[in-house]
């Protein structure tokens, strides 16, 4: 019998080929969440993830600008970033979050929760 996490991320997986939807349940399987967080649990480091990503995008001028940062962006750039790190706070304070043990916490915020500046991007 699947549980409700793992219930979601089989939906998820029904999502077209090389969408965030489907990249996220084929990594969230393979560390097997569904057994561990349940379907609100994993939404949440959906939501955290999703929003990572676009993060991730605006502040290394990953978008539609070619690669260039521009400074006119950096309200939508401190926005996403700090739709982040609420929706990351949210899931961190869940039961879930909190009874993973680390070996299954480190994989999960490097591939899903990582926001880096990339070392050309970075002011000198």
């Amino acid at each position: 019998m699947m549980t409700a996490g793992e219930e979601y991320l089989e939906e998820l997986a029904g999502f077209p080929p090389k969408t965030f939807p489907s990249h996220f349940s084929s990594s969230a399987t393979r560390l097997r969440l569904g057994t561990f967080l349940d379907r609100t649990e994993l939404n949440w480091l959906y939501e955290a993830a999703y929003v990572a990503a676009l993060c991730n995008i605006a502040i290394n001028g990953l978008g539609g600008c070619g690669g260039i940062i521009k400074p006119e962006r950096d309200s939508n750039r401190r926005r996403l970033e700090t739709e982040f790190m609420a929706a990351r706070d949210k899931l961190y304070a869940c039961a879930g979050w909190q009874a993973l043990r680390p070996v299954v916490k480190h994989p999960v915020q490097r591939i899903f929760l990582r926001v880096f500046v990339n070392d050309d991007n970075l002011a000198v």
